[in-house]
């Protein structure tokens, strides 16, 4: 890494770290990290499709979405131990061990190209549960950071919508059988 600070595009539960933690208190302690600015990365969303042990369920992955825009915090790393310590975090929090490079503009319309985590492809079949509770920490994680109401209540409406239609789908099945 240069000695120029490294952007890094927070979407998910690195918007608030300390978040994850009060929920899987067994995370490693996270480190200290710059405040960061409002931004939205562009041509990307989030897909449900990583099976996740730590999480009970699938967990969010990036994807290329063009036209399409995601909201987060920009931060800038000023050291590679810094940088080194936000790798150990994304990998203990959501099995993000997989870095892209995504274009984001700033709230003053600035455009950069920053550097996002995400877990690896698809890692099961992709037909298991969302994880409710990862979606209601991300909730509450960009509650905590900041971003914009709206955003915060889809992120609400989309924990309670997937947990509506796993609980009735659950209700429907043969007892002793799983999805």
């Amino acid at each position: 890494m240069s000695s120029a600070p490294q952007p890094w595009f927070a979407f998910s539960l690195d918007l608030a770290p300390g978040t994850a933690r009060e929920r899987l208190p067994s995370l490693p302690p996270t480190p200290a990290l710059p405040d960061g600015e409002l931004a939205e990365a562009l041509d990307v969303e989030v897909v449900y499709d990583v099976d996740s042990a730590t999480w009970g369920g699938r967990v969010a992955r990036l994807v290329d979405a063009p036209g399409k825009s995601l909201p987060g915090l920009l931060r800038r790393l000023p050291s590679a131990a810094q940088w080194e310590a936000v790798v150990r975090m994304e990998a203990a929090l959501s099995e993000s061990t997989s870095t892209r490079p995504v274009k984001v503009r700033t709230a003053t319309g600035a455009t950069l190209v920053a550097q996002a985590f995400t877990p690896p492809g698809r890692t099961g079949s992709g037909a298991g549960t969302i994880s409710e509770s990862f979606l209601v920490t991300v909730a509450l994680a960009a509650e905590r950071a900041g971003l914009s109401p709206d955003h915060v209540e889809r992120l609400q409406a989309e924990a309670r919508i997937v947990q509506t239609v796993q609980q009735a789908r659950a209700s429907t099945l043969p007892q002793g059988r799983k999805p």
